[in-house]
Formats: structure tokens, sequence, C-alpha cells
């Protein structure tokens, strides 16, 4: 009996003294716990401080046998830098023009495709960049648009370029035919200064330089042949053209940009280029404008452009002396991020003698939607009138162009 209740009251005792126990080891576990992490710390630490050593030590070691070693290279540029940037742009359209008197229609209705255009880009080494333009049209074949190679600063600000390029006579005029903002070149560009206007061979000198006049200052001077037959002596040749343009830059705000440019331009129109026989020579002179509006961090959705040139023609030669003035203006206004809206105006004198008083004009409304930036869309009308010239005829136009590579639809 006595052993029963000593074996029960040992019992109790025994619970009642555990919940103790467990309470100092639970302690004693969080602090050998947290003397772990101490010693695991201190460990990391000491491992990273002896890493650092090691590496430093290495870095002085390095430098100084930096001037003993030798480093071969072997010359060669790997193939992926070899490779040039090859694009195709593709332009066609959709056309519609009322009928003429006679039941003919002029230029006729239907379907075309204007022009496919081959780009080679390619840097030849850190100090050039070649570029090459090849244009297929389905009724002339193939035609050599541009190439040539630029050379970057050989001097601060300045860059050289040399071959076969459309010629910096204003704005538009550089500009390739499938990046217009228009179906086709301003009426008074293809006019005054040819059909396909300013393309020669020769050097390109661009300057950027600081002056007080304007934020910044762009002098372009140009040194090409007289191969265009519409106002030099044609494929026949020996003394060359001569262009300068002055462009301004100024910026109104961090929204809001403009640039106002002079050009001039002189070369002889006689075979053989003897500028000795008499006044012989055309010269030229053209005043651009543009005002642009960009939003900052909004440029993609919304802003509006304003561009104009003037053209003046003053050719002599021995049969007649050919004086003619021309111009175009327009606006164009941002819609979206890819819906465009713009009015282009064009006024024009004849490339003619005794051209006083006669003109052509041409309104040119257009509406563009993007795609994507590699396909655009453009539906454009034209209408105009003219006095003591044929009136421009009146047509709408569907206008697709597209692009094939990294080129898009670049100006230049």
């Amino acid at each position: 009996m006595y052993r029963t209740i000593l074996i029960i009251l040992a019992l109790l005792l025994q619970l009642q003294a555990r919940p103790a126990g467990q309470d100092s080891l639970s302690r004693r576990l969080k602090q050998l716990e947290q003397e772990v992490a101490l010693l695991k710390a201190r460990q990391e630490e000491n491992e990273l401080q002896k890493l650092r050593q090691e590496a430093g030590q290495a870095a002085e070691q390095g430098d100084e046998g930096s001037s003993n070693s030798k480093v071969f290279k072997s010359g060669q540029r790997s193939l992926q830098a070899i490779n040039p940037e090859i694009s195709f742009t593709g332009d066609g359209y959709a056309l519609a023009a009322p009928q003429n008197r006679c039941g003919r229609q002029q230029p006729p209705s239907g379907f075309a495709f204007r022009v496919l255009g081959l780009h080679v880009q390619s840097s030849l080494d850190p100090f050039s960049l070649a570029k090459v333009a090849l244009e297929f049209r389905p009724d002339e074949g193939v035609e050599l648009g541009e190439v040539y190679v630029t050379w970057a600063d050989l001097a601060p600000g300045l860059s050289l370029t040399a071959g076969k390029f459309r010629q910096q006579f204003g704005i538009v005029n550089r500009w390739h035919v499938h990046s217009l903002d228009q179906y086709a070149f301003p009426l008074a560009l293809t006019t005054l200064l040819g059909e396909e206007g300013l393309n020669q061979s020769g050097l390109s000198l661009d300057w950027l330089v600081s002056a007080p006049w304007a934020d910044a200052t762009n002098v372009t001077l140009q040194i090409t042949n007289g191969s265009s037959p519409h106002l030099f002596a044609g494929e026949d040749f020996s003394f060359p053209a001569l262009l300068f343009r002055l462009g301004n830059y100024y910026d109104f705000n961090e929204n809001t940009y403009l640039e106002i440019g002079f050009t001039g331009m002189g070369g002889s129109n006689v075979a053989h280029g003897g500028i000795g026989r008499g006044d012989r020579m055309t010269r030229l002179a053209g005043m651009d404008l543009t005002l642009a509006w960009e939003p900052v961090n909004r440029a993609r959705y919304s802003g509006f452009v304003w561009r104009s040139e003037l053209f003046y023609v003053d050719r002599n030669d021995a049969a007649e002396r050919i004086r003619a003035l021309g111009g175009y203006s327009y606006v164009q206004y941002r819609l979206s991020e890819r819906w465009q809206t713009g009015l282009r105006f064009d006024i024009t004198q004849p490339f003619q003698a005794a051209n006083s008083g006669d003109y052509q004009y041409q309104w040119v409304p257009y509406l563009t939607w993007w795609q994507s930036h590699w396909a655009r869309f453009r539906l454009e009308y034209t209408t105009g009138g003219a006095k003591n010239m044929t009136a421009p005829t009146s047509r709408l136009r569907l206008q697709l162009t597209w692009a094939i590579g990294p080129h898009k639809h670049e100006r230049y």
C-alpha cells in the first residue's frame, strides 16, 4: 500500500517538474542557434575579406606584369561583323483618275508597282560606313540610286562622304521616294531641279559647328560633277558643280524646334565645261523652313510639322535664258500612334524661257495609317490648276509601302 502511494506521489512530482525543464531546454536551444548563426556570419565575413585580399594581390601582380606580357590579335573581323545589313523596300498603289474628253485616262486607273528598293549598309571598319541603294522599276529596269562611303569624326563635328548621293539641296531632295511624307516629290522640285531631283557623284563635307546666332549650325559643302542634263552639261562635263548650305537649328522649348536653311549652287551647262565661253552657267538658290512640335514622352502619339521650301533657278546658255521660281508648303499632324494627316500646296513656274505670269499649282490632302513599322498605307488626293500651262490631273491614290530588314522607311 505504502509502495503504491509513494509511486503515485513520485509521478505527480515528475509531472509538475516537466514543464520547467522544457522551458529551460527551449531557451538553451535558442541560445545555441544564435551562437551558431553568429559563428557562421563571422566565418563568411572572414572568407569574403580573404577573397578581397587575394583579388587585390592578383590585380597588383597583373599591373606589374602587363608591361612584359604580349597580347596577340588575329586582326580579322568576326563573321557577324562582316555581314552587311540588307533591306528591301516596296512601293505600290491603286489609282483612280477621271477620263479626259477623248475617253482616255491620264494617268490610267488601276494597280501599279512603282519601285523595289535594295538597300545595303555596312561598317567597313571603325572609321567608315558604306551604303548602296539600287532601284528596280518595272518600266526602267535597274538604276543605281546611291553608293557612297562616309568617314565620321575626321575632326570634331566633321564628316566626309564620297560617291554618288542625293544632294543636300534643301530638305526633301535628300530623301528617298519611299520615305516621303506624301506619295511624290513636290511639284516645284521635280519641275525646277529635274524629275528625280539632284543626284550626282562627288564629295560632301558636313560640319556641325557652334554659332552665336543659333543653338546648332550645320555647314554643308558639296563638289560634284554636272551630270544633270536638266540643269548642267550632262554626261559630258569637266567643270564641277558647287553646292553650299547653311542650316540653323533653334530650340524654342523642350517640345518645339525650328530649322532654317539657305542653299546656293552653281555649275557650267556647257559641254567640256568651258566656263570661258560667256556666262554659260546655271545658278540655283533655295530656302527651307521646318517647324516641329513633338511633346516629350508623347512624340509617338502626337505631333505637328510645318515644312516649306522655295527654289529659284537661273540657267543661261547660248539659246535662251531660263529663270523660274517655285515652292511648296505642307502641314502634318499626328493623330495617334498609327494615324497621320496632312495637306501640301505646290506652286511653280514652268522651266522655260519667257514664263512670266505662267504657273501651275496643286493641292495634296492625305491620310496615312501605319500598320506597323514595316507596313504603311496612305490615301491621297491630288487636284490643281494652272495659267498658260497644263493643269495637274485630279486623281485619288491608295499607296502601300513596306520594308523587309532593318532599313525600314529611313529618310536616307
